[in-house]
């Protein structure tokens, strides 16, 4: 199973985010986390999400951590290809 990509995220509501998104076969899941002992609650992505997850699958496809099929996931925003 693919390892999880993730960031940093400030948010004016709720602050400091963890941001992850996940792979699981072909679906691909976005989670958040506010606080280090809080629960990781799924959300709908936002734009600048969906390209900064893209910068960061590219760095990671470069270096061989990533498969194609994950990064065509990726550039079709999640949608099954």
């Amino acid at each position: 199973m693919p390892r999880p990509i993730g960031w940093n995220k400030r948010d004016p509501e709720l602050g400091k985010l963890k941001i992850e998104a996940r792979f699981f076969g072909p679906a691909l899941t976005f989670y958040r986390q506010s606080g280090r002992f809080e629960q990781w609650e799924t959300f709908a992505p936002s734009e600048e999400d969906w390209d900064k997850l893209n910068v960061l699958a590219e760095n990671k496809f470069q270096r061989g951590k990533m498969q194609k099929k994950q990064m065509r996931i990726i550039r079709a925003r999640g949608d099954k290809v």
